[in-house]
Order: structure tokens, then C-alpha cells, then sequence
């Protein structure tokens, strides 16, 4: 009997710590998770500010330049004169394609969406674009804004491995038509970016300065940036003998000269990502209608983005005394400048690429571009026409959107746990990581699901035949 209650006690005692245990993990749990949301309270602090300060500095220098070397007037002394001469048809038509773009792109996720929940409404997706669009602008590299995607996905009821999924499709999709308008862009306008002004480097070395930093290679390299990413990751997943040279000899070769730090980690990576690709590929070519829909669809909403600069100008009549204006090659040299602008910005990792954006943008579109007509550049025209561009394609979508990303409610969720984890771009890549055994098995499911559809109509094509013949005989 003494034995039997020395176990059950040594039983108890087990027990006991194994619940004072399961309470310690589920405190630190707890405490991690706040110091998590402190962390990424802080973050949001730290890179607003940033936007907020170079927004700031920007427009102290574009509003204080005098408007031409020839008149002292200050530029933000002619505002007046541009708000009382504006064409309100035109800024009304501005807003509307600003809208428009908003609009496809919530659209582009409601079709992805629509892929794994029969019932998901279109004003869900709209939340989604909201917090894409306020987190890709507080968070350099524009990280957070798949991050965000993928939480109020969840929210929204979908899993976190049909998110990832969606994820993965919409970034083959979108460098596809990006590098597309991208190729269109140089063939048709190279002339262009030839002679557009080089970046001045005013360094002086040894009593010699630095020379000046062509322009055309800056749009060059985001090209081929774009192009190699995509390009490299398709290559490799559809070879395996190229995705065994890269992992295997690239890799290694990078890391012992040390351009790349732990090479076997990256090696897991690399795979786990190549393979990401492969799986979201095989789905996309299962379902050839949809992704050519979905190209589409990506394509004519980045022709709309691409376009409000002339709309800007347009409204602030850019073109005002410009002898017999061709506005078709105005609208299309437009989508070209911007495709330029989109290159650049992408290689400078700043939050809402503040400060770059509006640099390169007067590069394209101010006197050195020779878009707008003289007349207007010697108003400063180029001047106002960043700022108000500015205003209306980022700062004011960017205020409603983070009104948006504040308050929308999803299935229950509390208002402490709204906020979205800004996390590091590793981080972001380990949501597809983790869930890439799971979206496997739904594709095989879904293309087993398909290809019995398929067995099936044909059996009942087989026995339609085989009765009409017994009919005729």
C-alpha cells in the first residue's frame, strides 16, 4: 500500500510540474508576444518618421527654389496661381484613375482569393489592398505589405498556407507583366533614356572631380535586376540540373570568397524557395485560362499607375503653350517614364521610397526629361507638379489607407491585435517555407480532382457513344 501511494504521489508531483511548467512556456509565450507588438510599435514609429522627415526636407526644397535663375519668385508663392488655373475636369478624371488602379489591384486579389473560398466578398479584398498598400509604404523594400496580406487573409478566414500560395502566384504573375512593359518601355524609348542628364557627383579627388553618373544605368540595372530574379527562379524550377549547379557549385564557389555567409544555410533556402516557385508554377499551368486572365488583368493595372503623372500635368496644364501636342505619345511616353521611375525606385530600399521617388521623378518629368512645355517648367511647373503627383498617388491614399488598416474588424479579432507584425525579410520568406508540405498536397489534390473530372466525362462521353450505337442497331 505504501508503495502504490509513493507512485501515485511521485504521479501527482509529475503532474504538477508539468502544469507549472505548460504555465511557465504559456507566460513566456505571453511576454514574447508583447515584446514582439512593442518592437513592432517602435518599428512603425521609426519609419514613419522617416517618410514623415524626407517628406518634410522634399518639400521645403521643391517649395523654396526660386522658379527660374532669371525670377527670385519662390515656388510655393505661385500656388495660388496654379489652384485658381487648375482644369478640375482633369482632377477629377486624376482621382478617378488613381481610384481605378486601387480598384484592379483589390480585384487581382479577389480573383486569387476566389481560387480557395467560394464566398469571399469583393469589399474583403479591398480591406486587403488597404493594408497592402499602408504597410508597403512604411516598410523599406515595401516588405511588410505581403506580410499584411498574408494576417488579413487569416482574419478573413483563409489559411495561412492558401495566403502563402497566393502570395507566390501574385509575385510570378506581377514581374512578369512588370518586366514585360519594362522590355516594350526600353525597345520603343532607349532614345529617351540616352539622353536624359546624368546623376551629378560632385566630388572632388586630387583636385579632379568624379565624373557624373549616367542615368540609363540606373534603369538598366533595375531591369535586369527584375529580370534576373524572376528569370533564375523559373529556370530553376523547371531544371533540375540548373537548380543542382546553382545550389551545389554557385553557392559554394560564393561562399569560399566570402561573398556569401553561411552558405549551407542558404543552400536550404535557396531550395525551400525554388521550390515555393515550382509548386505556385504547376498550379498556374494546371489552370492556363486563369493565369492568362490574371496576366491581364496585372498588366492593364500597371498601365493605369503608370499614367497618372500625365493626368497630374494634365490638371496643372502641363502642356500649356506646347505647338501642336501629340497627347497619344504624350500618354504612352508617359507609361514608359514611369515604367523608367519604377526601376530606379526599386533598387533604393526607403521607406515609401521617400525622397528617391521624388528626385527621379523630376529627372523623367521635370526640364531634363523635356515631357512638359517650357512655359510650364519656367512657372515652376516641375516643382508643384512632384509635390501635387506626390500628394495624391501616395500621401493621401496612404492616410486612408492607414485609417483603414486601423480599424478594420474581421471575424472577432480584438482591437490589441490589429496591428500587423512588421517582421524581417527572412521572416516573411518562412511563411511559404513552413507551409510548403501543405500546399503540395493541395495541388496534388486539386489536380487529382481535375484530372477525375476529366476521367469522368470522358467515361460518360465513352457510354453516350456506346448507346447511340445500340440504338442504331
Amino acid at each position: 500500500m505504501s508503495k502504490k501511494k509513493e507512485d501515485l504521489n511521485c504521479e501527482k508531483e509529475n503532474d504538477l510540474s508539468e502544469e507549472i511548467k505548460a504555465e511557465e512556456n504559456v507566460e513566456k509565450t505571453q511576454k514574447n508576444s508583447k515584446k514582439d507588438k512593442k518592437k513592432s510599435v517602435i518599428k512603425y514609429i521609426i519609419y514613419s518618421l522617416i517618410v514623415l522627415v524626407i517628406t518634410c526636407v522634399v518639400l521645403w526644397i521643391s517649395l523654396t527654389q526660386p522658379i527660374s535663375s532669371d525670377d527670385s519668385t519662390k515656388v510655393y508663392e505661385k500656388i495660388p496661381y496654379f489652384i485658381q488655373n487648375m482644369n478640375y475636369s482633369y482632377l477629377a478624371l486624376f482621382f478617378g484613375m488613381v481610384l481605378l488602379g486601387f480598384l484592379i489591384n483589390a480585384f487581382i486579389m479577389f480573383l486569387y482569393a476566389k481560387m480557395y473560398a467560394k464566398h469571399y466578398k469583393y469589399h474583403q479584398a479591398l480591406a486587403i489592398q488597404a493594408n497592402d498598400y499602408f504597410y508597403s509604404s512604411i516598410t523599406p523594400g515595401a516588405y511588410g505589405g505581403e506580410i499584411a496580406k498574408v494576417f488579413v487573409f487569416k482574419q478573413q478566414g483563409i489559411e495561412i498556407s492558401n495566403a502563402a500560395s497566393m502570395m507566390v502566384m501574385n509575385f510570378i504573375v506581377y514581374q512578369t507583366s512588370l518586366i514585360t512593359i519594362g522590355l516594350i518601355s526600353l525597345i520603343f524609348r532607349f532614345d529617351v533614356i540616352m539622353s536624359i542628364p546624368a546623376f551629378p557627383i560632385e566630388i572632388i579627388i586630387d583636385g579632379k572631380p568624379l565624373p557624373d553618373i549616367p542615368f540609363y544605368i540606373f534603369i538598366i540595372l533595375g531591369f535586369l535586376l527584375n529580370v534576373l530574379t524572376i528569370l533564375l527562379l523559373l529556370l530553376m524550377s523547371s531544371s533540375r540540373k540548373l537548380h543542382n549547379f546553382v545550389i551545389n557549385y554557385l553557392i559554394n564557389f560564393l561562399g569560399k570568397i566570402k561573398l556569401v555567409k553561411h552558405p549551407e544555410q542558404k543552400k536550404e533556402e535557396l531550395a525551400k524557395q525554388v521550390e515555393n516557385y515550382r509548386i505556385e508554377l504547376r498550379r498556374l499551368r494546371s489552370n492556363l485560362p486563369f493565369a492568362i486572365v490574371l496576366f491581364v488583368i496585372t498588366f492593364i493595372g500597371s498601365i493605369v499607375g503608370a499614367t497618372y503623372p500625365f493626368f497630374a500635368g494634365l490638371t496643372l496644364n502641363g502642356f500649356a503653350g506646347m505647338d501642336n501636342v501629340n497627347y497619344v505619345q504624350k500618354f504612352f511616353d508617359c507609361i514608359f517614364f514611369s515604367n523608367f521611375h519604377q526601376m530606379v525606385t526599386g533598387l533604393v530600399p526607403i521607406p515609401g521610397t521617400a525622397g528617391i521617388s521624388e528626385y527621379v521623378f523630376d529627372r523623367l518629368f521635370g526640364p531634363s526629361g523635356n515631357y512638359f512645355s517650357e512655359a510650364f517648367y519656367s512657372i515652376g511647373g516641375a516643382n508643384l507638379l512632384v509635390v501635387f503627383w506626390r500628394l495624391i498617388t501616395f500621401y493621401l491614399p496612404f492616410l486612408l489607407c492607414g485609417i483603414v488598416s486601423a480599424t478594420y474588424k474581421s471575424r472577432g479579432i480584438r482591437q490589441s491585435d490589429r496591428l500587423v507584425p512588421i517582421l524581417n525579410r527572412t521572416n516573411t520568406m518562412t511563411i511559404s517555407f513552413e507551409t510548403i508540405d501543405e500546399r503540395k498536397l493541395s495541388l496534388e489534390e486539386q489536380l487529382k480532382q481535375k484530372q477525375d473530372k476529366k476521367d469522368l466525362k470522358e467515361k460518360k462521353k465513352e457510354e453516350k457513344n456506346t448507346n447511340s450505337i445500340d440504338k442504331e442497331e
